[in-house]
């Protein structure tokens, strides 16, 4: 394998890009916690390997050029909008308190995202079994049959909770059955991760507690900084305690494949995980394999979740995933995965060198905007920080495929909404009653 015949230029382009990329976009996240962090490691794990290939001569130089062409465009687009201050909001005095009214409707919340998602989790284990021991955890909510709805609920409510659950374990006094209540949660939560099979899901705890902080230091300024000290501890702990776990996820994940076990080396593990985030550029780029996928209508392919879900247009006349027909274009089976196209890729596909660097500038622009002009518009409302969370675990996706991120911002619409109704409604049924009773 290529890659392993080269693993010092491996290791080195990674190293070099990641500490390019990191040395750029440096104002805009604050700690290691900072889910950004890795969203801008990630990239520039991804950029080495197109700079890789081009440095063996693996790909033609108007490909390396169209490469270079939209990452600037996009680099444009997000450095456009002016970072979150940190430090402002770190010494900030604080103005703005949670109300009674304020705690009920985020209680009421959390108590229903928590139950839904666990009663929709179970549901899906006992329906179709765990994505740890499946073939592709990716095929948990496809095939049809409109079980795919229960995936769309559970992105908001886990979400929702899980980051309300940490408001409550951190900045909330709680009753001992409110207590037992929350960390038998946090144990569900935690199974939840592990079980999905996803190898970073873990982490995702690290950046719950980051956007809880961020947020709270927003609503209460330098008072949050004690426990937000205190949190860092946790964020630490979850990180040490992720390692052995992930390598135990890729154990239970390369032994359910029927694979050799004493194969499983740790080296060429960590060079194959280092140019998978590029895995899209070296399975496209390479003799031109980039001119045989389709690349008939961009907007169907960006659209094509709320088209299909309001059978706008029906799925077969969709186009299928890019990842999906990279991956069958190499490997004739029917599985379902495939590499994420990552937004180069996509404009290189589908547009001229003009429509490229609009599209992945207008790109940056918007997940400028939503990761930090949209922190600052927010009002100090922890049931906001429940939908800022939302969206910052959405805008991660964009990066890597856009069509997914859409399709998640869709349940948010949808389902997030849904939620605060059921909140309200419980509420004023809660009054009627207590007024009935009086």
């Amino acid at each position: 394998m290529f890659f392993e015949e080269h693993t010092l230029s491996v290791i080195l382009f990674a190293i070099v890009l990641s500490i390019v990329y990191l040395f750029m976009y440096r104002k805009y996240f604050d700690t290691v916690f900072d889910p950004l962090f890795l969203v801008v490691v990630i990239a520039g794990l991804s950029s080495s390997t197109v700079f890789l290939l081009y440095y063996h001569n693996i790909i033609k130089t108007h490909y390396f050029l169209q490469f270079l062409w939209t990452e600037i465009a996009f680099l444009a687009g997000f450095f456009l909008i002016r970072p979150i201050n940190f430090k402002a909001y770190k010494n900030a005095a604080p103005i703005a308190h949670q109300t009674k009214s304020n705690e009920e409707f985020a209680l009421t919340l959390f108590y229903w995202c928590s139950i839904i998602h666990v009663i929709l989790q179970l549901l899906t284990y006992k329906l179709i079994g765990l994505p740890i021991l499946m073939d592709s955890r990716m095929a948990t909510f496809t095939g049809g049959g409109g079980f795919g709805i229960v995936g769309r609920i559970i992105e908001v409510t886990s979400t929702v909770g899980t980051f309300l659950l940490f408001y409550r374990i951190f900045y909330v006094k709680n009753s001992f059955g409110q207590k037992f209540y929350n960390y038998i949660y946090l144990l569900l939560v935690i199974f939840f991760q592990l079980a999905s099979g996803n190898k970073t899901n873990m982490l995702f705890l690290v950046y719950f507690l980051f956007i809880l902080n961020l947020f709270m230091l927003k609503i209460k300024g330098r008072e949050a900084l004690h426990v937000i000290n205190k949190v860092a501890k946790y964020q630490k702990y979850i990180i040490i305690a992720s390692i052995p776990l992930i390598f135990a996820v890729i154990y239970i994940q390369y032994v359910n494949s029927g694979a050799d076990v004493e194969k499983l080396s740790a080296l060429s593990s960590l060079v194959f995980r280092v140019v998978s985030f590029g895995d899209i550029y070296y399975m496209t780029l390479p003799n031109d394999v980039i001119t045989h996928m389709n690349n008939d209508s961009a907007f169907l392919q960006l659209f094509k979740d709320p088209l299909g879900f309001f059978r706008i247009v029906p799925w077969n006349n969709l186009p299928i995933d890019c990842g999906i027909e990279i991956y069958q274009y190499h490997i004739t089976d029917n599985a379902i995965g495939g590499p994420n196209a990552r937004y180069n890729y996509f404009a290189m596909l589908y547009f001229n060198p003009i429509g490229q660097f609009l599209y992945c500038f207008f790109l940056g622009l918007i997940v400028s905007f939503l990761r930090n002009m949209l922190f600052m518009l927010m009002s100090k409302n922890i049931v906001y920080g429940a939908l800022y969370a939302l969206v910052t675990f959405n805008i991660i996706y964009i990066y890597q495929d856009q069509a997914f991120t859409l399709a998640r911002f869709l349940n948010i619409i949808m389902f997030f909404p849904l939620m605060l109704l059921l909140s309200l409604l419980t509420i004023e049924l809660k009054k009627i009653n207590i007024k009935n009773n009086e």
